[in-house]
């Protein structure tokens, strides 16, 4: 139970870190996106950026399915997962 407890807090701490890591990314992006419409930046940073957002939201959906999932496993050492819960 207790090593179930410990992971949905680690799992709670990477859900906020890749939410701050997905905002830095959209920011990123947009800089680049603008820098590249007003002529000062190339494609290559635009696509730089558009790689790292795009990284991000993978990071951000992994985080998020491994907080959900560590979520059911300590419902479930507690004795507190039903059928209602899985569905």
């Amino acid at each position: 139970m207790w090593n179930s407890y410990q992971a949905v807090q680690t799992s709670t701490d990477s859900v906020k870190d890749s939410a701050t890591l997905l905002d830095i990314a959209q920011r990123s992006f947009t800089a680049a996106q603008h820098r590249y419409q007003a002529g000062v930046g190339n494609i290559l940073e635009l696509l730089n950026a558009q790689t790292a957002l795009a990284n991000a939201q993978q990071q951000r959906v992994q985080a998020l399915a491994d907080w959900r999932a560590a979520r059911l496993r300590l419902a479930g050492s507690l004795g507190h997962l039903g059928n209602d819960d899985l569905q």
